[in-house]
């Protein structure tokens, strides 16, 4: 099991470059990678989003490189444009019968006369520095990510514990209410009755309210319950991406839950009710954090 919420920071230097690369992510309900790159290193993009689409399934992902080059830049001088800025400059000056005073400084400051060798995209320095620094990030972030799904898992793990707990004072709670409603019941049937001299009828009202007590039981949501935590407590456990699935489980038991507190919500359970919805209510938030 991992988190969607984690971190990972990876900051080299060589050979005269300097590169920082961060990832942060949080949850979300796919994988959304939001890639921050200097201009210089667009080039990597392609390569940083198939190696973290590998890595994780679902989040919202930021991430963020700064770069600096120390090393002698590589430029050359375009002889080219050069004579043709300074032949069109000088027919200008020609054309407007002006004095023919074009500067050195005034042809190089031209676009495209000074141009960069450096062909970024082929630096093979630069290039391992920046998988070397998304390894390294990615590392420290699956380190932040298990740091975080092992909280996760403590926190559900206590909360299953109350949970099981609540089911049990809850279920030692049936047959007693049952038993008072019962005879709560049977008593004021007895007094509408005491007006009416008919066998067949009383035991006829009889068989019925029994019927009808009988709708109060809940053995059967408290099983479907104990199986539901016992499935989460397994899928927990689990190593690939269940976040979804753990999730289905916490809605089931939400709707358990639910009947429970509809059916047999006696002033002895209702605090051990509202535990269990609190509960399953907690564990469905965190594991929203879950991959």
């Amino acid at each position: 099991m991992k988190s969607m919420t984690g971190y990972g920071k990876a900051k080299l230097h060589r050979e005269g470059i300097d590169l920082e690369l961060e990832i942060k992510s949080v949850n979300g309900r796919y994988l959304d990678l939001r890639l921050y790159l200097p201009r210089e290193i667009g080039f990597f993009e392609y390569t940083l989003r198939k190696r973290i689409s590998e890595f994780l399934s679902r989040g919202t992902v930021e991430v963020r490189t700064s770069f600096t080059d120390h090393r002698e830049p590589a430029i050359l001088l375009n002889e080219a444009k050069l004579k043709k800025y300074n032949d069109i400059f000088r027919k200008a000056a020609q054309a407007l019968d002006l004095e023919d005073k074009i500067t050195l400084e005034t042809l190089l400051n031209e676009p495209g006369i000074i141009e960069s060798a450096n062909n970024l995209d082929e630096d093979a320095t630069l290039n391992e520095l920046l998988r070397e620094a998304l390894e390294l990030a990615l590392q420290e972030l699956g380190k932040s990510l298990s740091a975080e799904a092992a909280d996760i898992r403590k926190t559900i793990t206590a909360s299953t514990e109350l949970m099981l707990e609540a089911v049990q004072q809850i279920e030692t709670e049936i047959q007693p209410y049952k038993e008072e409603l019962f005879a709560g019941m049977k008593t004021r049937t007895a007094e509408l009755l005491q007006s009416y001299n008919n066998e067949n009828l009383e035991q006829r009202l009889f068989q019925e309210l029994a019927i009808y007590i009988d709708k109060y039981d809940i053995h059967e949501e408290l099983s479907r319950l104990r199986s539901h935590i016992a499935t989460l407590l397994q899928t927990l456990e689990k190593a690939e991406d269940n976040g979804k699935s753990l999730n289905f489980v916490l809605q089931e038991m939400q709707r358990e839950a639910n009947t429970l507190g509809s059916k047999f919500s006696t002033a002895k359970t209702f605090k051990h009710i509202l535990t269990l919805k609190e509960e399953v209510e907690k564990c469905r938030e965190i594991v929203q954090n879950v991959a």
